[in-house]
């Protein structure tokens, strides 16, 4: 699959959470969390991993802080309620929808196919003036330059890093040539993007005139 069409798949898939039900929204999420933990266990149970206490913080702030029914005999003064925790879970669920479509996008794609993805999607930008290919360029370089230090194991995230990584990265890049090669577009590709349209303006449509999507 084409990485442009691929990047629109995660977009889309973004956008459909919105419409979901809950409980079609855990089925999603426990499908595409078994699919992207099969196809790379390291790095997405990693990833997972390290968001724990962000889950567990969300989990806590809706559970106590939701109006519904008390969750009786508990043994504390304040109780969560049955809905809290159920949308806990829920926007736990979102969360984890996003990461496992994103392990699998990066996972099935090489750095350089998702720039030409990317590329592919800023392009109509250029219209507003804004220069996609001097964009994509720095940033695979700026990913190059982070790949560099993690494998040297020199890298600890900053914020105060970030003023600084884009004139590192100039000075480190100066003269390297940035070759991104066309990947030509499928019949399968085209029907995909297609169907994406079409699926996007019928879910506005539906919004719009308030009825019920996917149940």
């Amino acid at each position: 699959m084409h990485p442009f069409v691929k990047i629109l798949l995660f977009l889309f898939i973004l956008l459909l959470m919105s419409y979901l039900s809950n409980t079609y929204l855990i089925i999603m999420c426990l499908i595409l969390f078994a699919y992207a933990t099969w196809l790379a266990r390291s790095s997405f149970l990693r990833v997972v991993k390290r968001m724990k206490w962000l889950f567990i913080s969300i989990f806590i702030i809706y559970a106590f802080s939701t109006p519904g029914e008390y969750i009786q005999y508990l043994p504390v003064t304040v109780a969560p309620t049955f809905e809290g925790c159920f949308l806990g879970v829920v926007q736990i669920a979102k969360l984890l929808i996003a990461l496992a479509v994103l392990s699998i996008l990066f996972t099935t794609s090489s750095k350089e196919q998702l720039m030409i993805g990317l590329h592919l999607l800023l392009s109509p930008l250029n219209l507003l003036g804004l220069n996609t290919n001097k964009f994509t360029a720095r940033l695979l370089l700026t990913l190059d330059y982070v790949e560099e230090l993690a494998a040297k194991g020199k890298f600890k995230f900053r914020f105060d890093q970030l003023d600084n990584m884009l004139s590192t990265t100039k000075l480190a890049h100066k003269d390297k040539v940035i070759v991104l090669e066309s990947i030509p577009f499928k019949l399968s590709d085209i029907l995909v993007v297609m169907l994406l349209i079409i699926s996007t303006i019928a879910l506005f449509y539906f919004k719009e005139f308030n009825f019920k999507v996917l149940f």
